[in-house]
């Protein structure tokens, strides 16, 4: 057991070690400068969109009948607190990376009496306000090694590390939303994803009963159109 955990940490180890030189395809030749090296990557990972999108084959136009539950009542996003800070914090995964230079999440955790009145202003002011602070919106990028030549940035896919206190605000942000959605029915029946209570696999047995339901529905179909065939031969 120990050799397969073993082998399973080094490989991820391995996967986030930089490597020691790229090959640049306008220069055609290697460089082991770190910022050069990180030109490169942020080049590549920047242009990733857009040849995904231009492997999108165009739309057909079809129109579906859509209906979206509205509702009078406008979303409010409250003030958050202390205790709704504190339980978020708790929740937070110690195993999530961050970025450098930030507050490790398990330093948070244990100083989260001290600092979360501190967060809750900062909170507060961002919800009535409505800026952010600009910290807080970078987020690190490191490349994750996949397989083949390591001097290539096409064998590497980008990861992006948050710092913990986006993740607090995002929680918070979220949980007013989702609130919102749900005590006005605004969400669809039909949607099961990223929602409590409801998964995949009841989604599974909707479509189970869907095709149940329509198989009787053809049988039926077939047996009258059978019957109808019987009485005009005769």
């Amino acid at each position: 057991m120990w050799k397969l955990i073993n082998s399973l940490i080094s490989s991820k180890e391995k996967r986030l070690c930089p490597p020691e030189k790229l090959f640049d395809p306008i220069k055609s030749n290697y460089t082991s400068n770190p910022e050069d090296m990180s030109d490169l990557f942020n080049t590549y990972f920047v242009s990733i969109g857009q040849q995904l999108a231009s492997k999108i084959p165009p739309p057909v136009h079809h129109t579906y009948p859509v209906k979206v539950n509205g509702s009078k009542n406008s979303v409010v996003l409250h003030d958050t607190f202390v205790e709704e800070v504190n339980v978020v914090i708790n929740n937070l995964l110690v195993s999530k990376s961050n970025r450098q230079n930030d507050i490790p999440t398990h330093i948070l955790k244990l100083c989260k009496n001290s600092l979360s009145p501190f967060l809750v202003q900062i909170f507060k002011l961002c919800i009535r306000k409505g800026p952010y602070p600009q910290s807080l919106k970078c987020a690190q990028v490191v490349p994750i090694y996949k397989g083949g030549p390591k001097d290539l940035c096409t064998n590497y896919t980008p990861i992006s590390f948050l710092s913990p206190i986006n993740k607090i605000f995002e929680k918070l942000i979220y949980t007013r939303l989702y609130t919102y959605l749900e005590q006005n029915t605004m969400l669809s029946s039909h949607q099961y994803g990223f929602r409590m209570g409801l998964s995949t696999t009841l989604a599974i047995f909707d479509m189970q009963n869907i095709l149940e339901n329509l198989q009787k529905r053809v049988s039926l179909l077939v047996l009258s159109f059978v019957t109808c065939l019987k009485h005009l031969t005769l």
